[in-house]
């Protein structure tokens, strides 16, 4: 019998760091098999998965170099911009 993924956080995680994975991987079974079963996790793939196309389609938002540094600071990062 295959290990069932633990609970909704692994499930949430596990998500996360297979992205990129090949659809049929271990991993991803597991994961297809808990969301079956569980509509908290199906509901959120299903946000992580609008958000993504979302992000790709709609433009990058400008934001003023002053909310960048606050946003930084509250998160407490460094405040440099890298060059892209």
């Amino acid at each position: 019998m295959k290990k069932k993924a633990k609970n909704c956080k692994d499930v949430y995680n596990q998500i996360c760091n297979n992205l990129d994975q090949k659809l049929d991987s271990p991993q991803c079974l597991k994961i297809k098999r808990h969301l079956e079963d569980c509509p908290n996790c199906a509901a959120y793939l299903d946000s992580l998965k609008k958000t993504i196309t979302l992000y790709r389609e709609y433009p990058k938002p400008q934001v003023p170099g002053t909310f960048h540094k606050k946003l930084f600071a509250m998160l407490n990062l460094p405040t440099t911009r890298g060059k892209r």
